[in-house]
C-alpha cells in the first residue's frame, strides 16, 4: 500500500462583511446646533449556522452640541441586531467580529437630537484546508516530489482586559465626553501563551473653569498572556476591540479613564512536507488522481505608525477660525490595502470634526474634515497577501490664516501579511494493466536544455537510478546530451 501524508493547510481569512443602519433618538433642548457627531460599536457573535453568523450589537453616540453659546455633550445608546452572510461559515466556526463606524450623522428635529451611524463589521475566521497526498507510492512507481511549506492552526482563543489609568487635569471642571480605541503592537507565541501587547488610546472633550473646552488624549499600554496550546516558533495574530469606556474627574484635580478590551488571539505552527507531484510506471499503466494543495505561509503580525497630513479650507459663509478648541469623532476607513514592489500601500480616508473659536464673533463652530490619502507604508516584505486595520491614534490641528487648518493625523496600521502558492499533488496510485514491453532494445532521448534527472527517467521509461547507472551525464542537462536505456529482454 502506498503511503499517505495529510496536511492541513489553514489560513485566517476576512470571510465576511456586513453593515447595519444603527438610529437613536434623544430629547433635547430644540434651541441648540449639532457641532459633532461621533460614535462607537461593539458586537458579539449570537449564533453561528451553516452559511450565517448571527451578532447582537450596542452603538454609543456622542453628540457635541452648541447651547446658548456654552458647548454640552449629548449621549445616546442604540441596540441592534444583524448577520453577516458566506459559505466560508460552517456551523461551529470561531468567528471573530472586527466593526467600524464607518459615518455618523446627527440632526436635531422637533427638540429631538436624531443620530444614525452606519456600522461595518467584518467577520475574521480560520479556514480549514485539509489534504490527503501520497508519500511514496507502492514499489515500481516512480516518485517526482516537491517540498510544501504551510501553516496549521493551534490555537484560537480570547480573553478581556481591563485597563486603567489617570493624568493631571488642573483647571479642569468636566469631561464632557470621551472615546477609546485599542491597537496591538505585538503579539508572540511561547510554551503554553501567546503574549499580547499593545496600547489604549483614550481622547477626552473636557471643560476647564473659564468655560473653555479643549481635548486631551490618555495613551495606556497593557500587556496580556494568554494561555494558548502553542509552542516557540509559532506565529501569533490578535485583535484588540474596545467594549467598554468611561473617563471621569476625581476629586484631586486628576482625570480617571478606565476602558475593557476584548482579545482574540490565532496562532499557527509552520510545517514543511514532501509530496508527490508526478507519477510513471516502466511496466504498467498509472491510475492516478490529482488535486491542488493551497499552502499558505505567514509572517510575524506589524503594527505600523504613519501620518496624514493635510490641508481643509473653511468655506467664505463660515465663521472664520481664531483657534482650534478640540477635535472628535476622528476615524480612518481603508479603502484598499496591497503589495506592491514589496511594500505595502493603503488607500483611505481620515475624518473627524474641528471644533473652532472665532475672537470676532465670540462664537463657535465646527468643520467635518476629510483628508483621502494613498502611500507605500515603510516596511519592505516578501509576502503577496495583505490583510490591514486602521486606527487614528493622534490628530493635530493648527490654523492657518483663518481660513485653512492644517491637519496632521497619526494612523497605527495593524497588518497581517501572509503569501500563498499552489501545487498539484497525487492524491492516489495505483497500478493498471501491465505495459507491453518495448521491442527495440535501446531507447535514445535527447535531453532538452534544463532538463531534470525526473524527466529523462520518464522518457526513457526507466527508473532515475537507472538512467544514471548507465549514462555519465548529469542532470539538469544543458541540452543535446544523449542518454541511453538499454532495455531488459
Amino acid at each position: 500500500m502506498p503511503e499517505n501524508i495529510n496536511i492541513k493547510s489553514d489560513e485566517i481569512v476576512w470571510i465576511a462583511r456586513g453593515q447595519a443602519v444603527v438610529e437613536a433618538r434623544q430629547p433635547i433642548n430644540n434651541d441648540c446646533k449639532v457641532l459633532s457627531a461621533s460614535a462607537t460599536a461593539v458586537t458579539t457573535p449570537s449564533e453561528v449556522f451553516a452559511g450565517e453568523a448571527r451578532y447582537v450589537g450596542k452603538t454609543t453616540f456622542d453628540c457635541m452640541v452648541l447651547v446658548d453659546g456654552a458647548v454640552q455633550c449629548v449621549t445616546a445608546v442604540a441596540e441592534f441586531s444583524d448577520k453577516i452572510t458566506s459559505p466560508q461559515i460552517t456551523a461551529g466556526t470561531a468567528v471573530t467580529l472586527i466593526p467600524e463606524v464607518i459615518n455618523v450623522e446627527a440632526t436635531i428635529e422637533n427638540g429631538t437630537l436624531k443620530a444614525v451611524a452606519v456600522v461595518d463589521t467584518a467577520a475574521v475566521a480560520v479556514v480549514d484546508n485539509e489534504y490527503a497526498c501520497i508519500a511514496q507510492p507502492d514499489d515500481g512507481i516512480y516518485a517526482e516530489k516537491r517540498t510544501v511549506s504551510y501553516s496549521t492552526a493551534c490555537a484560537d482563543v480570547s480573553e478581556i482586559v481591563y485597563v486603567t489609568d489617570s493624568v493631571g487635569a488642573p483647571k479642569i471642571t468636566d469631561v464632557l465626553f470621551s472615546a477609546s480605541r485599542a491597537i496591538v503592537t505585538g503579539a508572540e507565541a511561547t510554551d503554553g501563551e501567546i503574549k499580547v501587547s499593545g496600547a489604549v488610546y483614550t481622547f477626552a472633550a473636557v471643560k476647564a473653569d473659564d468655560g473653555t473646552i479643549s481635548s486631551t488624549r490618555i495613551v495606556t499600554p497593557f500587556v496580556k498572556s494568554i494561555a494558548a496550546p502553542v509552542h516557540d516558533g509559532d506565529t501569533a495574530f490578535a485583535y484588540a476591540h474596545i467594549t467598554d469606556s468611561s473617563a471621569s474627574l476625581t476629586t484631586d484635580g486628576r482625570i480617571e479613564v478606565a476602558a475593557t478590551v476584548r482579545l482574540n488571539a490565532t496562532a499557527l505552527t509552520s510545517a514543511t512536507a514532501e509530496v508527490v507531484t508526478d507519477v510513471f510506471c516502466a511496466d504498467n499503466e498509472i491510475l492516478s488522481t490529482e488535486q491542488t494543495l493551497r499552502c499558505i505561509t505567514v509572517e510575524p503580525l506589524t503594527t505600523i505608525i504613519d501620518t496624514v497630513d493635510g490641508q481643509v479650507p473653511i468655506e467664505a459663509d463660515r465663521l472664520a477660525a481664531d483657534n482650534v478648541l478640540c477635535v472628535t469623532g476622528t476615524f480612518c476607513t481603508l479603502t484598499s490595502a496591497k503589495i506592491e514592489n514589496e511594500r505595502v500601500n493603503v488607500e483611505g480616508l481620515v475624518g473627524g470634526d474641528i471644533i473652532y473659536y472665532n475672537a470676532e464673533k465670540n462664537a463657535v463652530d465646527a468643520l467635518a474634515f476629510r483628508l483621502p490619502f494613498a502611500m507605500p507604508l515603510t516596511n519592505h516584505t516578501d509576502a503577496t497577501q495583505v490583510t490591514a486595520i486602521a486606527t487614528v491614534t493622534d490628530v493635530n490641528v493648527k490654523v492657518r490664516r483663518e481660513s485653512v487648518f492644517d491637519i496632521k493625523a497619526e494612523v497605527a496600521f495593524t497588518l497581517m501579511l501572509s503569501s500563498s502558492s499552489e501545487c498539484e499533488c497525487i492524491a492516489s496510485v495505483e497500478k493498471g494493466e501491465e505495459l507491453a514491453r518495448p521491442d527495440a532494445s535501446v531507447i535514445i532521448h535527447i535531453a532538452k536544455a534544463g532538463e531534470t534527472l525526473w524527466q529523462a527517467a520518464k522518457a526513457l521509461c526507466c527508473s532515475p537510478e537507472r538512467v544514471q547507472q548507465q549514462n555519465s551525464a548529469t542532470a539538469p542537462y544543458s541540452g543535446g546530451e544523449k542518454l541511453i536505456n538499454f532495455c531488459n529482454k
